[in-house]
């Protein structure tokens, strides 16, 4: 029996490529990311272990604030501390740390890092072993006037020593002179982000807070271990304030890096289950028609002497094959597929300084057992089946599909969607764990439905066919819905790409069009000056108050983002200039008004003053960056919360925190009479000094948040246009075996006068008629999954629900192309029969 089985894979190459490779692209992806992942890890955990090599403690403060995504906000300590730990028995050198942001601009006037994902940090240069920090050209900055960068912006901005170099904090545009030029480690940047280095009091004064730093590295004299000195150091500064050894704050440096790349893993990880997921239709549906087609040749086995179990490992063996190869040749293409992203990554401006791919034995395992997995438990329904069959099937001529009218398939259908959607509610109610499995059950009840939905849905899209082809479009419409469960199976994996593609996109037509009314209903202003921050610093503080003075304008205000913890949680606060807040904002205040708030109060949304049961004049105990508890009087609830969150309070205020201060935009409204082209003209003027800000019109500013989702969504049409490859050779595949167990139907017709160029018709529009179903059913079930996800975002402000007509038009169109790709091959070699040889097979 296993010659025979070897004979089979052998004998039968050609029709287990499509199947091989689908798992071969899943495999790629998820093999890519894992690889990618360690070598990430593997490149920081080198590079911070080299940089804190020196480090035996680390001091900074005990106050922490968590601003989402993996990321924290510490206090600053008093810089007090450095001269405290120097004076420590047994600390060879201790220096100061203060980072903030600081954006450098270019020889052509551009932010060297303009347009990357990596972020632009300011901080301080103090040379020494503890420093971080090694000189590549030139010396250190001494004086307020001077400043070093890292070895990549200066190759970037074409920077050279001696040079005037712009830097923008905080503190406003200086022009520093260029006297140093700096690596990190061995590596010209630390993960592609910019540094513009200053000595530490200048440091303190423009990117932190005169005074203070944000911690203190101490190096030990010889002898003294790590645990000794921290634990002699942490006697000596007193509360509010933490030692960690050299070892903790590598580690911590080493987690928070992975942590802030994660995302991309996980994305690619995502894709890669998508693409098995969409892999399992396809193998599943090969060995189906697989095993149809041999049902004599079982039968004869079976009549022979083979018993069940012989001819179910026989099966079994043959997939397990196809998923060994497939994995292998995964394996190989998904280190390719690290090296591309790699690759990509850099050209976003995140750069991975490794010197080679980390391949470690868990990914070959992942890979192996996944791609083995998929494809022989995919396949064991099929191998079930052909373990049955009779004996007495050798003497049938065909077998008739009756699926499309088994009530079994219906109710069992009905109860894996119901169990989906129950799962989808779960998940959607705050238990993510369930979406996953809500979607995948979705997907299969739909795929057991399949058969009884395939022959009248595809009668209905191909009615219009015999009267643009005449017979040839009968024939294709009949080939269609006569075997419905093929046509169903066949469509499926195109029906998941799809499905995913149109839920993401009426997602994001959603999002787009809520930011278009939140903007549109809570902002007045005419002209918003923005910057390409990435959610990282912002505007100058000086921006505004230059800006207020310019004539033609008359209210400004800015927007800051901070980090407060209110009974007990971090939240994000906003933070305004009420006197222009009140002219440019539309909150809805239900009490109070934005003009009543002042550096003592603070504004609640509805949603907070409800959970906090606090009404106007009520006393509020708000923490903020510096770690400090400010009772605030509420003096205002307002309704409309998208824009602002759940709480405001004035810049005032915050200045006070030690917390950067940086403005994500400032909106302006012009006088009356003022012409609103020529204010952006003359605010044009005003920001020249600041070449991360850009002035334009409301309705520009509209445009470019939006254009930040097409971003994101370029990426996921990108990789999921795999998904529709792997749907591509699915439906070829089956085609392809179709035609092969059709050869004696085409001969015959070939023989009683229909053309090759009719014959190629034929197949071409079985294959659109099988693209479009699944298109359609994926576009049902996408627009479905995305409604559910606005219903469960409506608390978190997103309560508009768009249906892109257009991305479902191209669809379709799309579906028709795939529909004539997929149909090429097997097409062909359909009208290239040999009419003699194809009559007499059998």
């Amino acid at each position: 029996m296993w010659k025979v089985t070897l004979k089979q894979i052998l004998g039968n190459k050609g029709r287990l490529v499509g199947t091989a490779i689908s798992v071969i692209i899943g495999i790629a992806f998820l093999a890519g990311s894992l690889v990618l992942t360690d070598t990430i890890g593997r490149t920081f955990d080198q590079l911070f272990a080299d940089v804190n090599k020196t480090t035996d403690a680390y001091v900074r403060s005990t106050t922490v604030f968590d601003i989402g995504q993996g990321f924290k906000q510490r206090a600053r300590i008093p810089d007090s501390n450095i001269a405290t730990v120097q004076a420590v028995p047994g600390v060879a050198e201790a220096t100061g740390e203060v980072q903030g942001i600081a954006i450098i601009v270019g020889s052509n006037g551009e932010p060297v890092n303009d347009g990357a994902q990596a972020p632009a940090f300011g901080a301080d240069y103090t040379p020494g072993e503890l420093s971080p920090w090694r000189l590549s050209e030139g010396r250190a900055p001494q004086s307020s006037t001077e400043v070093v960068v890292d070895r990549q912006s200066a190759k970037s901005g074409k920077l050279k020593l001696g040079q005037q170099v712009t830097v923008v904090s905080q503190g406003g545009s200086r022009q520093f002179t260029l006297v140093g030029i700096v690596k990190f480690g061995d590596v010209d940047s630390p993960g592609g982000a910019s540094f513009a280095l200053f000595n530490l009091p200048t440091a303190q004064e423009f990117v932190g807070k005169p005074g203070e730093i944000d911690a203190v590295r101490a190096r030990a004299e010889d002898g003294v271990s790590q645990v000794e000195i921290t634990k002699r150091i942490a006697s000596a500064v007193g509360p509010g304030v933490e030692v960690l050894t050299g070892k903790q704050i590598t580690k911590e440096n080493q987690d928070d890096i992975r942590k802030a790349l994660s995302f991309f893993g996980t994305f690619l990880t995502a894709f890669a289950v998508l693409a098995l997921f969409v892999s399992s239709f396809i193998i599943y549906n090969t060995f189906s028609i697989v095993v149809a087609q041999r049902t004599r040749e079982t039968a004869l086995l079976r009549a022979v002497g083979a018993s069940r179990r012989q001819v179910l490992r026989s099966m079994m063996a043959e997939s397990a094959v196809t998923g060994l190869v497939a994995s292998l040749l995964g394996m190989v293409v998904g280190v390719g597929l690290a090296y591309l992203l790699k690759w990509l990554f850099s050209a976003l401006g995140v750069d991975i300084p490794a010197t080679g791919l980390v391949i470690k034995p868990r990914t070959v395992v992942v890979s192996l057992i996944l791609g083995v997995g998929i494809t022989m438990i995919s396949a064991l329904a099929p191998a079930i089946r052909a373990s049955r069959v009779p004996p007495l099937a050798a003497m049938r001529d065909l077998a008739i599909d009756r699926s499309a009218t088994s009530g079994r398939r219906v109710i069992s259908g009905l109860v894996i969607v119901a169990l989906g959607i129950l799962a989808l509610i779960g998940g959607l109610a705050g238990e993510p764990i369930f979406l996953a499995f809500g979607v995948g059950l979705l997907f299969i009840g739909v795929f057991v439905l399949g058969p009884v939905i395939a022959r009248p849905v595809s009668n209905f899209i191909s009615r219009p066919l015999p009267r643009i082809k005449g017979s040839t479009g009968m024939l294709a419409r009949q080939n269609a819905a006569r075997n419905p469960k093929r046509t169903a199976r066949t469509a499926a994996a195109l029906m998941v790409g799809v499905a995913v593609a149109v839920g993401i996109s009426v997602l994001a037509a959603s999002i787009k069009t809520n930011l278009r009314s939140i903007i549109g209903k809570q902002v007045v202003g005419d002209v918003v000056i923005s910057t390409n921050s990435q959610g990282i610093g912002g505007l100058s503080i000086e921006v505004l108050p230059k800006v207020q003075a310019t004539p033609g304008v008359e209210a400004a205000s800015g927007i800051q983002v901070g980090v407060a913890r209110v009974n007990g949680n971090d939240d994000p606060i906003s933070v305004v200039d009420p006197a222009g807040a009140k002219e440019l904002f539309n909150l809805n205040f239900v009490a109070g008004s934005m003009a009543d708030l002042d550096d003592g109060s603070v504004l609640l949304s509805k949603s907070a003053a409800e959970d906090l049961h606090k009404q106007v004049g009520d006393s509020l105990d708000v923490i903020l960056p510096d770690g400090k508890s400010r009772p605030l009087v509420v003096k205002g609830i307002y309704d409309k919360d998208e824009l602002f969150g759940r709480y405001i309070i004035s810049r005032g205020l915050y200045s006070t925190t030690g917390a950067d201060q940086f403005d994500f935009a400032i909106f302006v409204k012009k006088a009356p009479g003022a012409s609103a082209n020529e204010l952006q003209a003359q605010l044009t003027e005003v920001v020249k000094a600041y070449p991360n800000a850009d002035v334009k019109t409301r309705d520009q500013f509209i445009n470019d948040q939006a254009k930040q989702i097409n971003q994101l969504l370029f990426l996921v049409y990108l990789l999921l246009a795999f998904t529709v490859l792997i749907a591509v050779m699915g439906i070829s595949n089956t085609l392809k075996l179709s035609v092969h167990e059709r050869t004696r139907e085409l001969g015959l017709m070939r023989a009683v006068g229909m053309t090759r160029s009719q014959t190629r018709s034929v197949v071409r529009w079985e294959s659109v008629i099988v693209a479009l179903l699944g298109t359609l059913q994926g576009i049902l079930i996408g627009i479905g999954l995305a409604y559910a996800c606005v219903l469960a975002l409506r608390d978190q402000g997103l309560k508009q629900f768009t249906l892109p007509i257009s991305v479902i038009i191209v669809a379709l169109i799309l579906s028709m192309l795939v529909g004539v790709i997929s149909a090429w091959r097997p097409a062909r070699r359909a009208a290239r029969l040999n009419v003699l040889d194809a009559i007499s097979t059998t």
